[in-house]
């Protein structure tokens, strides 16, 4: 008999960094000699572009430099003011974005420039920073604050700073500063964005990094940028990192287990054992090949990946950041870390925002999603955001970014996750009966002869079972569904819902009808199945490893006394996977789909039948 084989595991982690790419210009000082002073001829070559223009005498330094190692630039002269400027970089679309990296050794004595955009009529706009570190985004060179951060910029590490200026035809535009404390993160410290209005000069032409230096303090440079687009951070190297023995690997996300009929999806977790025998995941080991010989890389929040390869096929598993390093020494003779991370859901629930001027009044709920999702600096290209079906209220984009994007979910009874390559889903409230891979089942388990290596729970309970909808909007009058019939059977069970985004109680009580609809009787279902994939890895392994939240798959048990088979299909809420060197167990978690199949889609064939189909809300 062939051995059984399982997929290949790797598991990478972020630690290093390489030159952004796709920017119009960018220099990372690392084509200078420590100690020179920066010239437009000595600027360029594998630094970067070159930059055009440059005032004072500022030097390449090693003493600072960002991930430890090349260079950086900084102002040996205090009261002089030094910039490097690049020129010809006109603005083609709607965006201008400049970005910079600081150290700030300690605050000035005096407010000093950051970095200054230009355009044919002169600065554009400006970001200063005061003597107690606030960075201020000024309309034209020093006129007026146009928008201002709340929190001061750290002291003796590297910070992200990015000016993204937008203007429309008209000469009206807007001026953004966002502060990133990680610098390698996509989701932003701080940040303030000013209001429309109109701006001094047309589109800019000219970015200046500033390096001032005064009794107080001072700050380094490295890895400036600009482009026509938000630029982020520069992109990181994936590192593979040693998994110990046949320990494997386990990972969660979803939902945990369906208690009600709209899901609220939990932040997703892994967890993996990595060998550190010669200590390289140590924090203390300076010496090693993930630290800069003054501090370690091996520090939480550092990006971290799960993909399995098999059958020449590559899949992701799982995508978040390193919560904790935890770091096993076994009689002196071996070394084992445990690394534990979460997905972006954490992230998202621990950016706090200020509020605004309330904005977004009547658009539809997956616009607010992008939207909230931009407040809180999140990557455009993590992210998959379906139109949505519900109009919002407007919103003041205040208090957690994750709260109010679950609260759009709920309102919308839609689909708010985090998928396995790390990019946030949303998936509108019909889209369980118009999109193919929930209306059409994608896997059958049990079917045929030959029995699933796989066990399925069936049970029925109360837990999703609500026979009386109570649902308020924010500024609206209650609406409430119910079911005699149920309520007589079964007694009242009231499920509530306050403070939805719905625009008005029409849409409410269109809510509360849904809801009742799909809850208003116990169920009989599979609520988990649990698939040894190991057991037949040829048929289950592209399985197991292609399904998403939100998939349909089929059921099928016979009872072991006798009797037609159990069929059930059901919804995918939640996965989990167990594996070592020898098994691979993949759990999911599941929703009924029994009620999901007979709502009036107009024009569908199949869910489009007048007196055969509720009413799709």
């Amino acid at each position: 008999m062939a051995p059984m084989t399982l997929p290949t595991i790797s598991v990478e982690v972020m630690f290093d960094n390489i030159a952004p790419s796709g920017v119009a210009k960018t220099n990372s000082f690392n084509g200078g000699t420590a100690g020179v002073t920066i010239s437009t001829g000595n600027s360029g070559g594998t630094s970067g572009s070159a930059f055009n223009v440059i005032t004072g005498s500022p030097q390449y330094t090693t003493t600072q430099a960002f991930g430890g190692s090349g260079l950086a630039a900084f102002n040996p002269s205090s009261g002089v003011d030094c910039h490097m400027d690049w020129t010809g970089v006109t603005q083609v679309g709607d965006t201008f974005c400049l970005r910079l990296y600081m150290y700030l050794v300690s605050a000035t004595t005096n407010i000093q420039r950051v970095a200054v955009v230009q355009g044919p009529g002169g600065v554009v706009s400006a970001v200063w920073m005061t003597s107690g570190r606030i960075l201020r985004v000024y309309l034209g060179f020093s006129i007026s604050i146009a928008a201002a951060l709340t929190t001061p910029v750290p002291t003796g590490q590297w910070v992200r700073v990015e000016l993204r200026y937008k203007i429309d035809p008209s000469g009206n535009g807007t001026a953004e500063v966002w502060r990133y404390d990680d610098p390698n993160s996509a989701i932003a410290s701080d940040y303030a964005i000013s209001s429309t209005q109109a701006w001094p000069s047309g589109k800019p032409g000219m970015a200046e990094f500033h390096l001032q230096r005064d009794a107080g303090g001072y700050w380094f440079l490295d890895n400036v940028a600009v482009a026509d687009s938000r630029i982020g951070p520069v992109q990181g190297t994936w590192t593979n990192v040693t998994l110990a023995g046949k320990r494997g690997i386990s990972t969660r996300r979803g939902s945990n287990r369906v208690v009600s009929p709209v899901i609220r999806y939990e932040a997703g977790t892994a967890t993996c054992y990595v060998n550190n025998t010669d200590r390289r995941f140590d924090p203390t080991a300076l010496d090693g090949p993930y630290a800069t010989g003054v501090r370690s890389k091996v520090t939480a929040m550092k990006p971290l990946r799960i993909r399995a390869t098999w059958n020449a096929v590559t899949y992701d598993v799982f995508r978040g950041f390193v919560d904790l390093w935890d770091v096993d020494h076994v009689a002196n003779v071996y070394s084992e870390v445990t690394v534990i991370a979460s997905d972006g859901f954490k992230v998202l629930a621990n950016r706090k925002r200020a509020p605004v001027a309330a904005v977004g009044a009547g658009e539809l709920s997956g616009a607010r999603v992008n939207r909230i999702l931009d407040s809180a600096g999140w990557p455009a290209a993590d992210r998959v955001i379906a139109t949505g079906n519900s109009t919002l209220q407007a919103t003041t984009l205040e208090g957690p970014a994750l709260t109010e994007l679950q609260d759009v979910a709920e309102s919308e009874i839609g689909e708010l996750y985090i998928d396995a390559s790390g990019r946030v889903v949303f998936r509108n409230r019909q889209a369980v009966i118009l999109e193919s891979r929930s209306n059409t089942v994608q896997a059958t388990f049990g079917a045929g002869a030959t029995f699933t290596p796989a066990r399925a729970k069936l049970v029925t309970d109360d837990v999703t079972f609500y026979n009386e909808i109570r649902a308020t909007r924010t500024g609206g009058s209650e609406q409430v569904a119910g079911d005699v019939a149920s309520q007589a059977e079964f007694l009242v069970k009231t499920y509530e819902a306050s403070n939805l985004l719905l625009v008005d109680d029409t849409a409410v009580a269109g809510y509360a009808s849904w809801i009742l609809y799909v809850s208003k009787e116990p169920e009989v279902r599979f609520d988990t199945i649990e698939i040894h994939a190991h057991a037949d890895p040829a048929v289950l392994m592209p399985i197991v490893l292609g399904r998403e939240i939100g998939d349909r798959i089929r059921i099928i048990r016979q009872p072991s006394g006798g009797g037609d088979p159990i069929q059930r299909d059901v919804f995918i809420r939640g996965i989990s996977h167990q594996t070592t060197g020898a098994t691979w167990i993949t759990t999911w978690n599941l929703q009924s789909a029994t009620k999901y199949g007979s709502f009036l889609v107009l024009n569908n064939s199949t869910l489009g039948r007048l007196n055969e189909n509720a009413l799709g809300f």
